[in-house]
């Protein structure tokens, strides 16, 4: 079998020590599914007797008036993983740009192209600044670009957005920014290109609400752009039955949920504040993130290790490129789940001593 590159691998887990971990390799809500979302999801399992829609149009309008977009600029797969496969499949890059470290999907679907890479600086926090403009060229046919990015969770400031955005129309280069996790920061609404679509046609924003709304194993995500012709081709790029019956009730559900992403938000963010202060308490040097999970970096390079063996999954960050051994990525949690990762680094500590 392939290697598995992610977090959230509570299955080899439960293979090798038995019983359920503490996991906080993946950037899941803790505090679970929306109440109203499980039950549109039960209900629509009597509708299991027919095809899905192909054309997800309730979920599409739903969408569409929650982010204020018109619903035929939305197109919707089987999480946001499988719209990066297919814009793949039609866009067919030659040459592309993608930062270092960001989330591994990108370049999975990139086979075959020439990638080139813009290297984060642990110096400058991770942080994507004006650099990168330099490396916009005219020969680049896309730019991959993750706000905020995976594992680092720092975001891109809105006017350097804009600029990107313009560098990439000017030179020609098709911009996808994956917003997967900006429902976790605070002023997030703020943060979007929502209101850029029109300006820049060539643009394409990923979105999913496996991260919020706690359901990574239905599998829901979309994309939106004004480029008619580009969400034609989406749906020729695969099967047309790609997101289930449950998937559509689920997105539906969540479209309406929007008071709950912003009291989850708010949540993360004080409990964000209190695991920087305490993972820093711990001679960990620990990056300025914005979102659900935090990058930060230890002497120990069997962190991962030594943590699964205490019940604790955390990400290994090693196999991101731009980063190395030492590397770890946090999911933010509960205070509860916080607590248990404290308990442990403690003890291993005593253990070193």
């Amino acid at each position: 079998m392939p290697e598995y590159v992610h977090g959230g691998d509570v299955y080899s887990f439960a293979a090798r020590f038995g019983g359920a971990p503490v996991d906080l390799s993946a950037n899941i809500n803790p505090y679970g599914i929306p109440e109203r979302v499980q039950q549109a999801m039960h209900e629509a399992i009597g509708a299991c007797t027919q095809y899905p829609d192909p054309f997800c149009r309730a979920a599409r309008q739903a969408i569409g008036a929650a982010e204020g977009v018109d619903p035929d600029r939305i197109y919707c797969g089987s999480g946001a993983a499988d719209v990066l496969d297919r814009l793949a499949a039609v866009l067919r890059p030659q040459t592309a740009l993608l930062l270092a470290p960001t989330f591994a999907e990108y370049e999975r679907t990139l086979e075959g192209a020439q990638i080139r890479f813009h290297t984060l600086r642990a110096d400058e926090g991770f942080a994507v600044t004006e650099r990168i403009l330099q490396d916009i060229m005219p020969e680049l046919d896309a730019v991959y670009l993750c706000n905020p990015n995976n594992p680092t969770g720092r975001t891109i400031a809105p006017a350097l957005l804009h600029e990107i955005a313009a560098r990439c129309a000017q030179v020609g280069a098709r911009l996808i920014v994956d917003e997967c996790f900006l429902d976790f920061v605070m002023d997030g609404e703020k943060r979007t290109l929502v209101p850029l679509l029109d300006e820049f046609p060539s643009l394409v924003l990923l979105r999913a609400y496996t991260k919020m709304y706690a359901v990574p194993g239905v599998r829901f995500g979309w994309c939106m752009t004004a480029d008619a012709a580009l969400i034609e081709d989406l749906y020729r790029a695969g099967q047309p039955w790609n997101v289930s019956v449950v998937a559509q009730a689920c997105a539906v559900a969540c479209a309406g949920e929007r008071d709950y992403a912003c009291r989850t938000a708010q949540r993360i963010a004080d409990e964000r504040a209190y695991l920087m202060q305490e993972l820093a308490a711990r001679d960990l040097t620990v990056f300025s993130g914005e979102a659900n999970f935090l990058l930060f970096r230890a002497q120990d390079t069997d962190l991962q290790e030594n943590l699964a063996r205490r019940g604790i999954l955390i990400r290994d960050c090693s196999n991101y490129r731009g980063l190395m051994r030492g590397y770890y990525r946090t999911a933010v949690k509960t205070r509860k789940e916080s607590s248990a990762l404290l308990a442990a680094l403690d003890d291993i500590r005593r253990e070193e001593t």
